[in-house]
């Protein structure tokens, strides 16, 4: 499984590749089997205005199901990165759910509340 990382108007300070790539890696690292490659983008919304405008953009090619994108804005880049990465693990683990047992997704999406 390939990551890759791109920084779009965030400085790629020394050592935040390792980071990256070892905190997906540990987060996605169960899922290798059904991950084609992962895309990190980590980008500075805001530029120099401040404020919380460190994004994290996941992108995941998994096989025979429909990528996995999402978004997280925090002040802080390695913030982002770390919600991110706990992120990916709920949802990489909720799509393999559905599809291992698509009954009962669907039965627990139309429970009565």
């Amino acid at each position: 499984m390939r990551i890759d990382l791109r920084c779009d108007g965030v400085e790629a300070a020394p050592g935040l590749q390792e980071y990256v790539t070892r905190r997906m890696s540990f987060a996605i690292g169960r899922f290798r089997d059904h991950i084609q490659w992962a895309r990190i983008k980590l980008a500075d919304v805001n530029g120099p205005r401040g404020g919380a405008d460190k994004r994290c953009v996941v992108q995941l090619r998994l096989r025979n199901l429909p990528d996995v994108v999402f978004a997280i804005t925090q002040l802080d880049v390695r913030a982002a990165v770390d919600e991110a990465a706990d992120r990916v693990g709920r949802v990489l683990a909720q799509r393999l759910r559905r599809q291992r047992n698509p009954r009962a997704a669907l039965a627990i999406s139309q429970a009565p509340a």
